[in-house]
């Protein structure tokens, strides 16, 4: 018991802190930008749907899960895209959820395109303290109630790309939104701003192979700076193999696969080396899209 509650409290510190990063960590987000920005929308210039389920820290009593559903489009004849999205995520005790709308405005450049994003929508937080084991059954917080605090967030992204290169950026969580829980507490749910800086290419080899390299930079106040390195293959026009590095001291196996000419599918595993290296067996990260 004491260990699974040590456990416990080593996952919600460092996957729920509201001082620190608070929005889900993808490994394939080289494969899925528009989880990261809203800028993104539209790019693919056709209909582009994505499910993306991942578990983290597998074999861990309350590590995260979370589940995201998009899709995203440019408006024929406009010079916009308008995209959905959502997801639900559950850690320890306690679930997120959100449900967001997506627009960006397209600009054709001689070189490539330029898009600005701008993402609205709800935010809930939910936390169950029937499931937390209390010593005292007199403690003033075991009241088995299920506590709520929703508020709106807004993101806004910047994103620009050729044939060949992308560079992007984008801020979550615009402006000092923030609810109460609606407990005797009245705790106030604060979302951080998260800022990210992302960019990559795509280099032909060979006939048969292409190289893509991408970096993601990530910075939220109260944590540290977190950069992800990626380099892939596409062998066949069929299949992408890499790897990634985050210097949050993690390694991910990361694979996409053509399905079809229209659907792919993708899986990454990720090997970490801090201190929940010993009580799980990595994380699984499953991608479903289609175009």
């Amino acid at each position: 018991m004491m260990r699974n509650l040590i456990l416990l409290l080593i996952v919600l510190i460092m996957s729920a802190d509201y001082k620190g990063q608070q929005d889900a960590l993808f490994s394939q987000y080289m494969f899925n930008p528009f989880a990261i920005n809203p800028g993104y929308a539209g790019s693919r210039d056709a209909v582009s749907g994505v499910l993306l389920h991942r578990n983290q820290w597998r074999n861990m009593d309350g590590a995260p899960s979370t589940s995201t559903i998009a899709i995203h489009s440019p408006i024929k004849g406009k010079n916009f895209s308008l995209g959905l999205n959502g997801f639900y995520e559950t850690i320890g005790p306690s679930t997120n959820s959100g449900c967001f709308l997506t627009y960006a405005y397209r600009l054709k450049l001689s070189s490539g395109k330029l898009a600005f994003g701008l993402r609205g929508g709800w935010y809930t937080s939910n936390f169950d303290k029937s499931k937390l084991n209390y010593n005292d059954p007199a403690d003033h917080f075991n009241s088995g109630e299920m506590v709520k605090a929703a508020t709106p967030s807004f993101d806004f992204g910047v994103y620009y790309n050729t044939n060949h290169f992308f560079v992007g950026g984008s801020v979550s969580h615009l402006g000092e939104l923030g609810g109460i829980f609606n407990d005797a507490t009245q705790t106030k749910l604060e979302l951080n701003q998260h800022y990210i800086l992302s960019a990559g290419g795509a280099f032909e080899l060979s006939s048969k192979l292409v190289y893509k390299p991408s970096v993601n930079v990530k910075y939220v106040a109260g944590s540290p700076i977190n950069i992800d390195i990626n380099s892939s293959f596409l062998i066949n026009k069929l299949i992408w193999l890499g790897a990634s590095y985050r210097t949050s001291k993690s390694v991910a196996l990361i694979m996409e696969m053509n399905v079809t000419d229209f659907a792919r599918f993708g899986y990454s595993y990720d090997i970490i080396f801090n201190q929940l290296s010993t009580y799980n067996n990595g994380s699984h990260e499953l991608f479903i899209g289609f175009d």
